[in-house]
């Protein structure tokens, strides 16, 4: 393990991870689902090579820089996952020139403009809301959703591949049955859409519902992204066990003051995100652990609060060391604010550093 940190890295642990990989990808195909992981979570080339090797090739991501990113590193069947919109276009020409895309509309119009750019063929999905709220046309508006497969039929140059869901209700579940319990509605409109809609394809997009899950039989593809890492919500949602953690920050400890219980270290929002998980009325912003390369253990101290810079570590720090080990919250937000991991023997692992 690392010693002697001077500002806070990540650590991933490459076994552990390598391990989530390889037992998504062999769910995807015992449920004879398409796997097409999102990349936001990780955004690493090398990364990306763990996931080539238990037989992906095609991916997720969140962003045209993003695809541009991976297109550079080999990668070329790619789905864009967020709703489209005009300034996207420049980017979306050039990656179409050699790129086979799949891309989120909302309206006619989106297939109109796409078609008119887009010289190659490409696929589109209609991103469905069905209880989040957050993007996509919500399920029961018939109307807009045929509007839209109209004017993908109309066009020689663009296909519709089907319906996509990410559910992030899933994450405030509390227990792996409530995240069955959310995700069932969806399931439900999934079947209903089979016998509307013949031969296009259904894709769930959250890693709670793919980790938990054990009959897929509306579902065509799964393309989750956090579980390559997982954290400490999923552990406390019931997605994953802290074994299968796979990243970790370490914060250099600055300042410890027994006498108010609390210690401060190098670590803060701009290195961790501000997510955190309450349990009676109690913020967790982040959970100290040690970490073998057998198991990953609780110590009783945790994040209580977080600034810019500054974290405030509570618990019992009579033994407390010059660093730590934070389990984060949330993975994804976590390692998007750091250029680069660090593996458990101290090698180094690039990744995607936003410009």
């Amino acid at each position: 393990m690392v010693n002697n940190i001077t500002h806070p890295i990540l650590i991933v642990d490459e076994n552990r991870c390598k391990n989530n990989i390889k037992r998504m990808a062999k769910k995807a195909v015992s449920a004879a689902c398409e796997f097409r992981p999102h990349f936001k979570t990780h955004q690493s080339a090398e990364i990306g090579e763990w996931f080539r090797k238990e037989g992906v090739t095609a991916i997720t991501v969140s962003s045209v820089s993003m695809a541009e990113y991976f297109h550079h590193n080999g990668w070329n069947d790619i789905t864009i996952a967020f709703p489209l919109y005009p300034a996207q276009l420049y980017g979306l020409i050039k990656l179409n020139k050699s790129c086979k895309l799949r891309l989120f509309v909302n309206s006619a119009d989106d297939v109109e403009m796409l078609s008119k750019y887009l010289i190659k063929p490409f696929r589109v999905y209609i991103e469905l809301d069905t209880g989040y709220s957050r993007s996509g046309v919500y399920h029961k508006d018939k109307n807009l959703i045929n509007s839209i497969i109209a004017a993908c039929d109309s066009k020689e140059n663009v296909r519709f591949h089907g319906f996509y869901v990410h559910h992030g209700g899933t994450y405030k579940a509390i227990n792996k049955y409530d995240i069955e319990e959310i995700i069932a509605p969806t399931l439900s409109i999934f079947k209903e859409f089979k016998s509307l809609y013949e031969g296009v394809k259904f894709s769930l997009g959250d890693t709670p519902s793919a980790s938990v899950l054990t009959d897929f039989v509306s579902v065509d593809e799964l393309t989750p992204g956090n579980f390559v890492f997982y954290d400490w919500m999923q552990t406390k949602i019931g997605s994953c066990s802290l074994e299968d953690v796979a990243l970790f920050a370490m914060l250099p400890v600055a300042q410890i003051s027994l006498n108010k219980n609390q210690a401060i270290v190098h670590g803060g929002a701009v290195h961790l995100s501000k997510d955190f998980v309450e349990t009676n009325a109690i913020k967790n912003y982040g959970q100290v652990v040690s970490i073998s390369s057998t198991s990953v253990n609780t110590e009783p101290i945790f994040l209580s609060s977080l600034s810019q810079e500054h974290g405030i570590l509570e618990g019992e720090l009579e033994n407390i060391g010059s660093s730590v080990i934070i389990c984060p919250i949330h993975s994804c937000l976590t390692a998007n604010l750091h250029s680069y991991y660090t593996t458990t023997d101290g090698r180094r692992i690039e990744k995607r550093v936003l410009s």
